[in-house]
């Protein structure tokens, strides 16, 4: 079930699962069949990001979680800037740097952040597969908790905070 804001009714999901047409162009890895758990998804994404909040989607492998997201971001609001990564065994934190520096635009030496009046939106496909250091720990996942718990991260060369916003 979810709300129907124009006439501020319950309406249940299977009611507005859009229709599918079939399109032979497009390839077979990017075909998204909608269904009531899709719409779910979609319609779950859309308002978080809409309300600003912070989204990990998990579930079995083959589920469909990319290529849903993927679709939500091709089709960004205007309000949204869209950036992305795909993590593997050999990601290091120093690579999560990368992505937020070359992702985000420099606002001052010290600043981070969106495009003016946009919100970034950062996908990170396969967040679980950066290889664990000796103690157990994921640096890159370490880097990407911190940057969302305390807004920013050190520069490693510098030794200064860089906010990201």
């Amino acid at each position: 079930v979810c709300v129907n804001d124009k006439e501020a009714t319950f309406v249940p999901i299977a009611d507005i699962v859009p229709e599918f047409t079939f399109n032979a162009e497009t390839p077979f890895f990017n075909i998204l069949v909608p269904t009531v758990e899709t719409t779910l998804q979609r319609l779950l994404v859309e308002n978080l990001m809409h309300a600003g909040y912070h989204v990990l989607f998990s579930g079995e492998t083959g589920v469909g979680k990319s290529v849903g997201i993927q679709q939500f971001l091709n089709a960004p609001a205007e309000t949204f800037a869209v950036g992305g990564a795909n993590f593997s065994a050999q990601t290091s934190a120093a690579n999560v740097v990368d992505v937020f520096e070359n992702t985000l635009e420099r606002k001052r030496k010290n600043l981070l952040g969106a495009p003016a009046g946009k919100t970034m939106l950062l996908f990170i496909d396969d967040i679980n597969m950066p290889m664990l250091e000796k103690y157990g720990a994921q640096p890159p996942i370490e880097l990407l908790r911190q940057v969302v718990d305390y807004k920013g991260f050190y520069d490693r060369k510098k030794l200064f905070w860089k906010a990201v916003q």
